[in-house]
């Protein structure tokens, strides 16, 4: 019987099931895609993190570390097979250096070798180019004994140079950003790069550890990493966990797990957080949107067998039967449509990640996706129980009219749903009922949906008030058609039905549009300024005056490259070179600053014009008067120098002042000699005795100074000096507390900046991110180039003047207005920088847009735009089905005399009416939603603090929506209009009414 009267209606129940999946589908989407993001989100933050927060070095003196390290591993299949190794640490005798003797299995690799061969038996060792060692050459390690006992007991074992090689590329990974080695070749004074040894070295000595002979001593260690293509958004727990486990080793078991795994975690955590409330919201307005849809599409089905129903009505069966034959065949069709509708969703899925996300995300199927698929089916559910209740206490003879009585919509659950939506939009927007891990509001996400339904819902009472008043007009004038028409969309349900789900469609689809546009230039705008130009390459560290130089001669015109170092806050410092800024084009808007273009702000940060204080030689010398030290006082006087080559500063022992003056002297570093070092400073350091009354106080004035270069003695003119004690002759104070540094005046002590934020008098970080002080601001401004918090723009001469050296954190680079860098970075590497990476604006603005909120909004964007697809076919199916309903009056007016191009233009009047109605509604409402909802909802997993963002709605994108959802509309109108009056014969009349 039920399958016998879908065949009968088999167009309808087709169209029913139709509809029925697409929501489904829609809503199953969310989820799959949410857990593809988090996959994303996941993979992208270990692939940004250091080396050491893409994985875990487990060590140990304990033995056994591979049944550790397996345990550790256990059930992490995102992790690679682990790179054992082993070490012990020792000296040599009348040798002050530390030696590291390594085994890490696939070294031989990772070494390039110069001459000889890597080790293959025990005691054999490959020791770098720079150490000195010859091959065959003999090293003996203090604490690396040789297993024979002797009389005078274990001689150390004698290790044969077999291998010299060069040390491989700084960051590999295979390290996991150990210092086994320095890059540059240049081994400190204290650590001399590692010997590297094979297993067998362990069986054939002893390794003297603490007192205690034992071949056991060494530290094993394995390397563990994160594969990231084999990291899933579910992997996150199991991540969290071993992290902690490896933090809790050290307590437990006496092993240490060294790992930045950690910071990755809340990387992680912070982006699927930002993730998973706006795509929650996001869904939830999806599912409702395939309520309504099925609401009305279900509620056609059911109405449909109105006659059928009212029959089995008068046959007398009970009202169990009757609820039971009203809702049987909706709920078979939409039984079916879940996993009809599943299947789909999970291949649309499947191209939205492949489309939006990087390549390789695999499409998984969570169970939250069929939950969701479920739960939109419950609409069309709590449809068919509504219209069957409708119908099974409606009046038997209502069934079989042929024009149903014009029934009048109640207010009560308009009102209702008004009521609980404008509730709604204050508790979100101005409480925040609903906040993401960022403190954002994320709950304004919910806001399109609220708006859209509630001014659907206006619309749809709006629009039958507006006809009726065009009643008159099309008695007197216009013609049968807009006669038929206007009074057919008053009266009709059909009409009212139809403007409330194209209105709330199109709504989120235009907020969708709108967010994602605006989203995209705050995006732009963001990566910008944050970028500071179009590229920015980063080089390894070098002094600034050889990356300001390297600079200018890769770039002799000035117009190409700008040399930038900038040092973390807050606040922050971006250094450069203003007027190359300006040339390249670097991020700049002149109405954050108050109309000032970047060439002016350049012009306000001058490089001080006072030549600095160089020396080159072997030895300095210095001549002071002071006054005569304190009883049983020591008062010790250094000098610092800025080193060609090194990022840290030279302080040299001058010795200790006696009498009432001195000269005293010192050897200069050894890089003195063949280039010029440059005094920054003198100080002293008072030493108090043991016993004291009152703290010391000693002036001393420098009086003199020279060099030694080449055996000969040169003067050095005696710069202007920064003032102390109100002089500026080269006086200072030696003391306890206010201790003084004499420097000479080759900077401002109060040095012009371009200020963002609120900077006042607040102290500054230098380039060394010490011995800071507070700027002269020159120039307020809402954002600088480079600048991501508050911070200041200045002159990186200036700076570099005024620093002792770079602070270990600040990141080198040049920036650029080009985007093809390969001839500039060719350039710079034939300056002697070392290009290790490039960033273009475009590349940080995927990574903003590869966020938690900004795959939230483009599943909203994908997901809006396909509800309102399906909004505007069901809406034509509606009002095409409601017309056949009237086919026998329509038959009726055409016996009657009415014209057939009358009767065309009453049906697509009809149509457009309900559909333009609609849509203007949806794209009024939308606009309003942007309006409102824009500035609240996340958008970055940490919102920027500079610069400040636009939320500029493009209007291009927004009014292709439009135009597309008007003109599809038109033709589907002429269309549908062109296939009902196909049908409409005089012959129906001839039909006996059922």
């Amino acid at each position: 019987m039920i399958l016998r009267g879908l065949w009968e209606r088999r167009t309808l129940s087709l169209v029913v099931l139709l509809i029925a999946i697409v929501p489904i589908a829609s809503a199953a989407v969310g989820p799959i895609y949410s857990a593809a993001a988090r996959t994303t989100i996941a993979r992208d933050a270990v692939k940004a993190a250091p080396l050491e927060g893409r994985g875990w070095r487990y060590t140990t003196t304990q033995g056994g570390i591979e049944a550790k390290v397996a345990a550790f591993t256990a059930g992490a299949d995102f992790t690679g097979p682990p790179v054992l190794g082993m070490e012990a640490s020792s000296g040599r005798p009348g040798d002050r250096r530390a030696f590291s003797l390594v085994w890490q299995d696939g070294q031989c690799e990772h070494l390039p070798l110069v001459k000889g061969s890597c080790p293959d038996a025990a005691k054999e060792v490959m020791a770098s180019q720079a150490s000195g060692f010859k091959v065959g050459e003999k090293i003996r390690l203090s604490a690396v004994v040789d297993v024979e006992y002797t009389p005078t007991g274990r001689k150390p074992a004698s290790l044969t140079v077999v291998g010299i090689y060069r040390p491989g590329p700084a960051g590999d990974p295979f390290w996991f950003g150990r210092t086994l080695f320095s890059p540059s070749g240049e081994p400190s004074q204290d650590k001399a790069d590692a010997l590297f040894t094979v297993p067998e070295t362990r069986l054939e000595t002893y390794n003297v550890s603490g007192g205690q002979e034992d071949e056991g001593a060494w530290t094993d260690y394995a390397i563990v990493s994160i594969v990231p293509d084999r990291l899933e958004g579910t992997d996150l727990a199991k991540l969290a966990a071993m992290q902690a486990t490896a933090e809790s080793a050290g307590r437990s078991s006496g092993d240490i797990v060294f790992s930045r795994v950690a910071d990755t975690v809340r990387t992680v955590t912070a982006g699927t957080g930002a993730l998973g409330v706006p795509t929650l919201l996001v869904i939830a307005q999806v599912v409702a949107l395939g309520w309504m849809l099925l609401f009305q599409t279900v509620g056609d089905l059911v109405r449909a067998r109105g006659a059928e129903i009212a029959l089995a009505r008068l046959r007398g069966h009970g009202r169990a039967r009757v609820w039971l034959f009203a809702l049987a065949e909706p709920l078979l069709l939409l039984a079916a449509a879940v996993p009809l509708g599943l299947l789909p969703g999970h291949a649309a899925a499947g191209v939205m990640i492949g489309a939006l996300l990087p390549a390789g995300i695999p499409v998984a199927f969570p169970p939250e996706a069929a939950l969701a698929g479920v739960a939109a089916m419950l609409g069309g559910v709590l449809a068919a129980a509504m219209a069957a209740w409708r119908t099974a206490t409606r009046p038997v003879t209502e069934e079989w009219r042929r024009t149903p009585r014009r029934t009048a919509r109640g207010w009560v659950l308009d009102a209702v749903v008004l009521a609980v939506t404008a509730v709604g939009l204050v508790e979100l927007l101005a409480t925040g009922l609903i906040t993401d891990v960022s403190g954002r509001s994320s709950g304004a996400l919910a806001v399109p949906g609220l708006v859209a339904l509630g001014v659907a819902l206006l619309a749809a009472r709006a629009l039958p008030v507006l006809t009726r008043r065009l009643f008159g007009v099309t008695r007197r004038r216009g013609g049968l058609g807009p006669f038929l028409a206007l009074r057919q969309v008053a009266r009709g349900p059909v009409a009212a039905g139809s403007v409330i789900v194209l209105g709330a469609a199109f709504g989120l689809a235009t907020f969708a549009v709108s967010a994602w546009s605006a989203t995209s230039g705050d995006y732009a705008e963001t990566a910008r300024f944050h970028n500071g130009a179009a590229t920015a390459i980063t080089v390894r560290p070098v002094e600034p005056s050889k990356l300001i130089a390297a600079v200018a001669a890769a770039d002799p015109g000035g117009k190409t490259a700008a040399p930038v170092i900038k040092v973390p806050g807050p606040p922050q410092l971006i250094a450069s070179d203003p007027l190359r800024l300006a040339a390249v084009g670097a991020a700049w808007r002149p109405d954050l600053a108050a109309g000032t273009s970047l060439a002016q702000a350049a012009a306000k940060l001058p490089a001080p014009a006072e030549p600095r204080v160089w020396v080159r030689g072997d030895r300095f010398r210095a001549e002071v008067a002071h006054d005569r030290p304190p009883k049983g006082w020591t008062m010790k006087l250094f000098v610092t120098f800025r080193v060609p080559g090194q990022l840290r500063p030279a302080q040299l022992p001058l010795g200790d002042l006696a009498g009432r003056s001195g000269v005293h002297e010192w050897n200069l570093p050894p890089a003195c000699r063949q280039a010029r070092c440059e005094l920054r400073a003198f100080r002293g350091q008072p030493v108090p005795p043991e016993q004291f009354e009152e703290p010391a106080f000693v002036r001393v004035t420098v009086t003199g100074m020279a060099v030694r270069e080449q055996g000969r003695w040169r003067s050095l003119a005696m710069p202007r000096w920064q003032a102390n004690l109100g002089q500026r002759d080269g006086t200072f104070a030696i003391t306890m507390v206010d201790n003084q540094t004499l420097r000479p005046a080759t900077y401002d002590p109060l040095p012009p900046a371009v200020a963002v934020g609120p900077i006042g008098t607040r102290v500054l970080p230098g380039l060394d991110n010490a011995y800071a002080g507070p700027v002269r601001t020159v120039l307020a401004s809402a954002a600088a180039p480079g600048l991501t918090d508050v911070g200041v723009l200045m002159n990186l001469e200036q700076a570099d003047r005024m620093a002792y050296g770079v602070h270990e954190k600040a990141a080198y680079e040049v920036w650029t207005g080009l985007t093809d860098t390969a001839a500039l970075e060719r350039d710079l590497e034939r300056q002697g920088l070392s290009v290790v990476s490039r960033r273009h604006v475009a590349d940080l603005t995927a990574s903003f847009a590869g966020q938690g909120p900004g795959l939230a909004l483009l599943l909203l964007l994908a997901s809006a735009l396909a509800a309102a697809v399906l909004a505007l076919g069901r809406t034509v199916l509606a009002l095409y089905t409601s017309a056949r309903r009237r086919g026998y009056e329509l038959a009726a007016l055409e016996a009657s005399g009415a014209k057939v191009a009358a009767l065309r233009v009453a049906l697509l009047l009809e149509q457009v009416i309900t559909i333009a109605a609609g849509t203007l509604a949806g794209l009024l409402a939308g606009l309003v939603a942007a309006r409102v909802a824009l500035g609240r909802i996340p958008q970055f997993t940490s919102p920027p603090v500079t610069p400040p963002l636009p939320h500029e709605v493009a209007v291009v994108p927004v009014a292709l929506v439009a135009g597309a959802a008007l003109l599809i509309s038109l033709l589907a109108a002429v269309v549908v209009s062109e296939l009902l009056l196909r049908g409409i014969r005089v012959e129906r009349l001839r039909d006996a009414p059922a």
